[in-house]
């Protein structure tokens, strides 16, 4: 029972995380593709067809980590996916970096910020289009 307890606190955070409350987004120069992150919870959303909630996200220094596992489909059957996002957020040379040990291991991107999520920009774009993925 404790482990179910447990998984539970740890989804009542999700239930009550809001992509509005976003102060940054991260992402690739060349399109929208990046993160959307909540400085004062640590809630990040990867950006795409819709807003994927990842696992809370911790910060030392400039660098907020997100170290997010999951199962996904795979044919008909299911495979763990074990990521770690880095988002570098020095305003000198953002980087987004993917750690998937079964992947290939590290990979960097040079990536911009936004952080104006409450009126004009990538981040409000986002905020204001996007809709949470369905789970």
């Amino acid at each position: 029972m404790t482990g179910l307890t447990a998984l539970a606190v740890a989804q009542t955070g999700l239930v009550h995380a809001d992509p509005r409350q976003s102060d940054i987004w991260i992402g690739f120069s060349d399109n929208q593709s990046g993160f959307l992150l909540d400085e004062q919870s640590g809630q990040v959303w990867m950006t795409g067809p819709c807003l994927k909630s990842l696992e809370p996200a911790t910060k030392s220094g400039d660098i907020w980590t997100s170290h997010t596992i999951e199962l996904v489909s795979i044919g008909r059957g299911l495979a763990t996916l074990d990521q770690r996002f880095e988002l570098d957020m020095r305003d000198s040379a953002p980087t987004l970096t993917v750690l998937a040990n079964g992947r290939g291991g590290a990979q960097s991107f040079p990536a911009k910020t936004d952080r104006n999520c409450q009126t004009t920009g990538i981040c409000a774009d986002l905020i204001a289009s996007q809709q949470v993925c369905a789970d």
